[in-house]
């Protein structure tokens, strides 16, 4: 379960404030608003990737407002896939494991079942640009799957897919 009480994250041009909902485990909820009305500031802010300056966040019972990112347990999909251009799509669905400090033998099988899952075995030695948008796509669920996150949140990871691709991935997920 995911708990957000009166949580406040001020960016100093965008300001959100006195967020609370309760999503229930397993349970799909999707967050609609215009543009600029705040959506993946609050999903960055459950992630940690800025800092609360009001109000908790609880997933599965724990209080993770001031933890780390990496100690969250938090995945996190982007519409644009954010993968690592320099990295081969090995390293980047291993990144999490590494900033985990996982050993090397273990981010090896793990990256290994996850790119099975997904349907990337494939293209594990090629870099991001080589590959097509929802071959990128796979990858980017893969990286955030393979750290076993409590809570996966998706910012409109399926927008930029054509529709046969889109159909799949979310059969996938």
């Amino acid at each position: 379960m995911i708990a957000i009480k009166n949580l406040k994250v001020d960016l100093g041009d965008f300001l959100l404030n006195n967020i609370n909902l309760e999503i229930d485990s397993g349970e799909y909820f999707i967050i609609l608003g215009p543009t600029g009305a705040g959506k993946t500031v609050l999903l960055e802010a459950i992630a940690g990737l800025y800092p609360v300056l009001e109000g908790e966040i609880w997933v599965e019972g724990r209080e993770i407002a001031r933890l780390n990112p990496e100690k969250r347990r938090i995945g996190i999909v982007y519409q644009d896939y954010s993968l690592f251009p320099h990295l081969s799509v090995e390293e980047n669905i291993a990144f999490g494991l590494k900033l985990r400090k996982c050993p090397k033998a273990s981010i090896k099988e793990k990256v290994n079942d996850i790119a099975e899952i997904v349907g990337v075995t494939h293209l594990l030695e090629r870099k991001p640009q080589t590959l097509s948008g929802g071959e990128q796509q796979k990858v980017a669920v893969a990286r955030a799957l393979v750290t076993e996150p409590e809570v996966l949140l998706l910012d409109e990871p399926l927008s930029a897919l054509d529709p046969e691709t889109k159909e799949m991935m979310q059969q996938e997920l």
